[in-house]
């Protein structure tokens, strides 16, 4: 779990089954009460940008994402097909 004081721009979590990416943070404070962290973030899935607000103290889960070169194969009727240029692996 992430704590959401650190989800900073360019930082990936889970949240409704779908991972997200922080694309905007903003962290506010007025008075007394909670603060409130007020981010917009990509939807990794979909593409669709959404505004997002937590109370500070809020956990959210984290998502450890690998990126890798891969070139494009082939797609059949339900999936694409890529190749690791490094160890040649398909997925």
């Amino acid at each position: 779990m992430l704590d959401v004081n650190k989800l900073k721009v360019g930082v990936t979590f889970a949240e409704d089954g779908f991972p997200w990416k922080v694309m905007k943070y903003e962290f506010t404070k007025m008075g007394r009460g909670n603060a409130n962290i007020k981010i917009k973030a990509r939807n990794l899935v979909n593409g669709m940008i959404s505004p997002k607000s937590y109370l500070s103290g809020s956990m959210v889960e984290e998502v450890n994402l690998v990126k890798k070169h891969m070139q494009y194969l082939y797609k059949d009727e339900i999936k694409a097909y890529f190749m690791d240029q490094v160890s040649f692996e398909q997925v």
